[in-house]
């Protein structure tokens, strides 16, 4: 199977049903494909996709949803506009053996992305400059001049990790339930529901605990199957200082009334069960996922990560531009489906306090709806300092144009 070639035969069908022929994406469908399949190559585009796979383009293809066209449109002007920049091996989209390096692919195509919107604003970025600090080289993303300045562009994305490992967690189990082999008729001992709720806002604890999650989900109905003598046994509820994980037959009703009350407070769960036709032998999985987290610790966790920049070019003698990355772009991949502050909830005074007089920071929003790519930007720092700057970046417009010839 080509992924890319499934892609394009489905929405081209989509397009011809719905009457999109001047809808100015799907009118450049050609033009996607074409910068696609000139750029990867067909080996990284056939083959069985596997859950966890490094090649994340595969599962925007394979999702075959419309709305991914605004993504893969994204996705082909970027990577025409690399061809055109000047010393582009700088980004390393391609590794020393010649592949592409699909684990860094996101972030490498955001800093391309904002190297095209500083140059569409009549900017002149360049890649693959360097500062000493002592005697250790470290990289810059982006230079730039201004007015005899010299800055320090550094380009970052911003995650909400806990969200991010919850519904990757989530993903895995419905990808399981999907997958679970039923060759006979299912018993009503063999129907089941359960919940994972987690007690302190930590990924590492979703990380270190997967394959244990995993392998419940998946033994239950097995392990009913392999009872000896004919007995049952029902497995026991674990629980720790991090999480509790609980698995039971469908029948005790629990999944309605019981589960929301054990899992009310905590910051983040996952509830499951399992419905079925006992006659015709059929099944549905139901999951629900559910993360909580203040505005403020949003704010918090992203001034660390903006912090972490600052702390990271301390040293550096120019001037220090931040441009940060959030999103939500949800698919089948593990990244992006999250979206970790509104920028209605951004807390600006508290940004401008942390990086008064040392960096300048936009932040570039972007969320995938189901008629296009939502974009937003805020600019904040020292406007005052650097006025004439502040009003070229406000001429930013952080969309991506339609791929052209």
């Amino acid at each position: 199977m080509n992924y890319l070639d499934e892609w394009y035969n489905s929405l081209q069908e989509f397009k011809w049903k719905n009457a999109l022929l001047n809808d100015p994406h799907f009118r450049n469908l050609d033009r996607i494909k074409n910068e696609l399949a000139d750029f990867f190559p067909e080996s990284d585009l056939t083959g069985t996709l596997q859950k966890n796979h490094d090649n994340w383009l595969l599962h925007i293809l394979f999702d075959k949803q419309p709305n991914s066209i605004y993504i893969l449109n994204e996705v082909a002007e970027l990577l025409k506009y690399y061809k055109s920049i000047p010393g582009n091996e700088a980004y390393h989209l391609l590794s020393r053996d010649g592949r592409i390096n699909y684990k860094g692919l996101s972030e490498k195509l955001f800093e391309i992305h904002v190297n095209y919107l500083l140059r569409s604003v009549g900017l002149n970025p360049e890649i693959g400059h360097t500062y000493q600090v002592g005697t250790k080289t470290k990289e810059i993303d982006i230079s730039l001049q201004f007015d005899d300045m010299e800055f320090n562009v550094e380009v970052t994305k911003y995650y909400d990790a806990f969200s991010e490992e919850l519904l990757s967690l989530t993903t895995e189990i419905v990808w399981n339930l999907s997958r679970m082999p039923v060759k006979k008729t299912l018993t009503l001992d063999e129907i089941f529901s359960g919940y994972i709720g987690f007690k302190k806002r930590d990924d590492q604890v979703i990380k270190k605990n997967k394959q244990l999650f995993y392998d419940g989900t998946r033994s239950f109905v097995h392990g009913y199957r392999s009872a000896k003598d004919s007995t049952i046994i029902h497995p026991k509820k674990k629980e720790t200082d991090d999480f509790i994980f609980h698995i039971e037959p469908t029948f005790t009703h629990n999944y309605e009334t019981v589960y929301d009350q054990v899992l009310k407070d905590m910051p983040g769960f996952i509830k499951f069960r399992i419905t079925a036709d006992l006659q015709t032998n059929t099944y549905i999985a139901n999951i629900r996922a559910s993360t909580k987290s203040s505005v403020e610790a949003g704010n918090q966790r992203l001034i660390k990560k903006i912090k972490e920049k600052l702390n990271q070019h301390k040293d550096y003698q120019g001037h220090l531009m931040i441009f940060v990355a959030i999103e939500q772009i949800f698919s089948s991949f593990n990244n992006n489906r999250a979206i970790p502050i509104r920028q209605k909830d951004v807390d600006a005074n508290a940004i401008h306090q942390a990086v008064r007089g040392k960096a300048t920071v936009v932040l570039l929003f972007k969320e995938l709806t189901r008629n296009g790519i939502s974009y937003q930007k805020m600019i904040l720092g020292n406007g005052l300092i650097y006025e004439e700057l502040f009003q070229v970046l406000l001429k930013i417009r952080p969309a991506i144009r339609y791929i052209s010839n």
